[in-house]
């Protein structure tokens, strides 16, 4: 057990780590902080000797700890050497660099969150960011970005800081808890009718681009990504089905998925077919297999030139159009594995309420449901209207069909059957 050993000018305390005598001085401090580092030396010891993980409370107190009082540990063995947190800039770049399993597309993302945090917190310190520091950024993000922006990258700086926590750069993650904004954002999702691609698909300036349209409205491709890494090798002509590669998914296991050639995207692709040069492998030639080019800015010219504004998020809303229609004739778990999400995704970010929902909802009422529900509903009569009911009492010597006939009608006296009698 260690002990704790006063001086005018100094204290230490003195612990035994097999055996051997190890002191450590921690200067002019209160009595209460030495008794707190002497507990939290027994603890260290005991959980060292039965190999076991660091309690919380020693993890925050090792944290804590001031670098020369750690390196003492540090170098009888008791824990290992502390790592280096560097600038916030620093650490953060050298994270996205050992995030291998991302594509280049979330490199960037992860890249302009980084940017934003440096440009509020400072490139600082990492042990440096509190609570309160990450509270403050929150509510700046939401003047700088969308909401959903905002809460997606409070998630990143949370993700960053929790990578740091797992590495024992700091002793607690300062964005844990922190939400701002919202994750979805119900006025940017839009459902575009066959109607209105129609339209754009007839203005788009070549083969290519009516290509790329219908694939991602009738075939729920991702664009540019998936859209850029289709090959003629992955169409399957026999079998009416084509093989999708998905950077995205890759990282969970899920770097491919089968959709069929649904018959309205049949005709773009066979005149894709037919305009493909010889030899040539990628159905998009001007992708040339680049996942991250920019289509966005080409494609809303093209929605212009077909008399239409411009619709939020516009490749992604055709994915999610098509999502929606083919959820009306099969079940949710065979269209996410065509369209390659998750139902939970599905709902939060892709499923809308149409026109043709409400048309169909007040057009079928009459036909689908109960006749009578169009009717005024038959109340039960009330206490004063069933005693201003007339009674029809049974005459004398009645035959037993006038009394089933009367039972029959629900005609019978308050009073029974029987005349009231005064003797009774």
């Amino acid at each position: 057990m260690a002990s704790i050993e006063y001086r005018p000018k100094r204290t230490r305390v003195i612990a035994y780590v097999d055996k051997h005598k190890h002191s450590f001085p921690l200067g002019k401090v209160a009595k209460k902080t030495a008794q707190r580092f002497a507990n939290n030396i027994d603890t260290l010891l005991h959980e060292r000797r039965c190999n076991l993980p660091f309690s919380r409370e020693v993890s925050n107190w090792l944290a804590d700890l001031d670098d020369s009082i750690y390196s003492l540990l540090a170098d009888q063995g008791l824990v290992g050497p502390r790592a280096k947190a560097g600038t916030l800039g620093e650490f953060i770049e050298q994270y996205i660099a050992g995030r291998t399993d991302v594509s280049e597309r979330r490199h960037e993302k992860l890249r302009q969150a980084k940017g934003r945090m440096i440009e509020f917190l400072g490139d600082v310190d990492l042990r440096t960011v509190t609570a309160g520091a990450a509270d403050e950024y929150s509510r700046w993000l939401l003047k700088q970005v969308a909401a959903t922006t905002a809460q997606k990258e409070c998630q990143i700086a949370a993700q960053f800081f929790r990578h740091a926590c797992r590495k024992e750069m700091i002793p607690r993650n300062p964005f844990e808890g922190v939400s701002v904004g919202t994750s979805t954002n119900d006025e940017r999702q839009m459902f575009l009718a066959k109607n209105v691609i129609t339209k754009v698909i007839d203005t788009c300036p070549d083969w290519q681009w009516r290509t790329v349209v219908a694939l991602a409205r009738y075939g729920g491709l991702r664009c540019s990504s998936e859209i850029a890494l289709l090959k003629w090798s992955d169409i399957h002509w026999d079998t009416e089905r084509f093989t999708v590669t998905s950077p995205k998914t890759k990282r969970y296991g899920k770097g491919t998925r089968i959709v069929p050639i649904f018959p309205e995207l049949r005709p773009y692709l066979d005149e894709a077919f037919s305009m493909a040069g010889e030899g040539e492998s990628w159905v998009i030639p001007m992708l040339a297999g680049e996942p991250t080019k920019n289509l966005g800015t080409t494609f809303k010219k093209i929605i212009r030139g077909a008399g239409l504004e411009p619709w939020p998020k516009p490749f992604q809303n055709l994915r999610a159009s098509r999502q929606t229609e083919l959820e009306q004739s099969f079940p949710t778990y065979v269209v996410c594995k065509w369209m390659g999400n998750t139902p939970s995704v599905a709902h939060k970010h892709y499923l809308t309420v149409t026109e043709d929902h409400f048309q169909q909802a007040t057009e079928n009422w009459g036909q689908t449901g109960d006749k009578l529900g169009t009717q005024p509903p038959v109340l039960p009569r009330t206490e004063s209207q069933q005693k201003t009911r007339t009674p029809k009492k049974v005459r004398e010597n009645a035959t037993f069909a006038e009394v089933v006939a009367i039972l029959e009608n629900g005609r019978v006296a308050g009073t029974g059957f029987e005349p009231a009698t005064s003797r009774l």
